[in-house]
């Protein structure tokens, strides 16, 4: 299956096949998108899901531990380093 993903940031949508690591799919395609550790020990991949959320794979408890410290109280926040694409998305660098 096709999915897109929309980059707001950069104004780029690009299709690519369902069920990617998003680090994956920016090595390929560059992003503003910043992947320092990827691994859940930074923030440099903090992103805001605009549409779409549902399309992500599940938040994990490790994953929600830094956002509720990076993103109090943002339920769009996700780290990209952690997200896997199941369908259409937008997103942006959060701010």
């Amino acid at each position: 299956m096709i999915v897109s993903i929309n980059f707001e940031d950069n104004e780029k949508i690009i299709q690519v096949e369902a069920n990617q690591q998003l680090t994956k799919v920016c090595d390929e395609h560059p992003s503003f998108i910043l992947f320092g550790c990827r691994n859940i020990a930074c923030e440099t991949c903090l992103i805001e899901v605009v549409n779409g959320m549902e399309n992500l794979a599940s938040v994990m408890e490790e994953e929600q531990r830094l956002l509720d410290l990076l993103a109090p109280g943002n339920p769009n926040a996700r780290l990209g380093c952690q997200c896997v694409i199941k369908g259409d998305i937008c997103i942006r660098v959060a701010n």
